[in-house]
C-alpha cells in the first residue's frame, strides 16, 4: 500500500478558518483602502492562505506578516 504523508498545507480549510482569513483580509483592505474584489486583494488573500496553511493561525500575526509583504 502506498502511503503518502499529509502536510498541514494539504488539509482542507473549514468555515472557522475561512472566517478568520476573511476578517483579516477585510481589515487589511480597509486599512490600505484596497477594494475587496480587486486583484490586489486576491494576492493578499492568497498570501494569507499560504501563511495560514504554514501554521500562522493568530489573526494579529497573520495581518502583520501579510502587511510586511505589501
Amino acid at each position: 500500500m502506498l502511503r503518502s504523508p499529509i502536510f498541514p498545507r494539504d488539509l482542507p480549510l473549514f468555515s472557522e478558518d475561512l472566517d478568520i482569513l476573511s476578517d483579516v483580509l477585510d481589515d487589511i483592505c480597509r486599512h490600505r483602502q484596497i477594494a475587496r474584489n480587486s486583484p490586489r486583494a486576491e494576492q493578499i488573500a492568497s498570501r494569507l492562505i499560504e501563511l495560514y496553511r504554514q501554521g500562522v493561525k493568530d489573526p494579529k500575526t497573520l495581518a502583520a506578516l501579510a502587511k510586511a509583504y505589501l
